[in-house]
């Protein structure tokens, strides 16, 4: 019989380093197709999805629009205290707290983008993101990447 899955640090930092590489397929393997993820905020990245397909779209895509290639890559902030682990929890594995951060990502029109991210992560007993919940600086989301939608004539969509 496998042993139960327990989340560590480790588990943690090996499915978000992947978020170093702008192609985030293989990050999104570590999450549930019914995963609930709630960006926080009153921005255009907002809101609430319940499916990985729907979050990816209403995000992930937008800003494929609006980032210069490769993509956006985010790092774990430096430091032990860029995870959080949490264990127990009802019919879970436990939850994180994981502080990212952007690097080298700049607007298709040259601007850099400069922004961290705090993800609330729960997992399930399997050890895939069952549940998320983000917050980030919105005022820098509206200021530089709501001018890179103005620019590309997208901001009223």
């Amino acid at each position: 019989m496998a042993a139960p899955f327990r989340l560590t640090d480790a588990h943690i930092r090996s499915i978000f380093s992947l978020l170093t590489q702008p192609a985030t397929d293989a990050f999104f393997t570590h999450m549930r197709d019914d995963v609930a993820f709630t960006v926080t905020g009153q921005s255009f990245l907002s809101g609430h999805w319940d499916s990985k397909a729907s979050y990816r779209a209403a995000t992930f895509e937008k800003l494929g629009a609006l980032i210069a290639a490769p993509g956006i890559k985010l790092r774990i902030a430096e430091g032990a205290a860029g995870v959080i682990v949490g264990q127990g929890g009802e019919g879970g594995g436990g939850w994180a707290a994981v502080d990212l951060e952007t690097v080298d990502t700049f607007t298709k029109g040259g601007v850099r983008y400069e922004q961290r991210y705090v993800w609330l992560v729960r997992f399930d007993e399997m050890g895939l993101m069952k549940e998320v919940r983000t917050w980030l600086d919105t005022l820098t989301l509206e200021r530089v990447l709501g001018a890179e939608r103005k620019r590309q004539g997208l901001d009223g969509e």
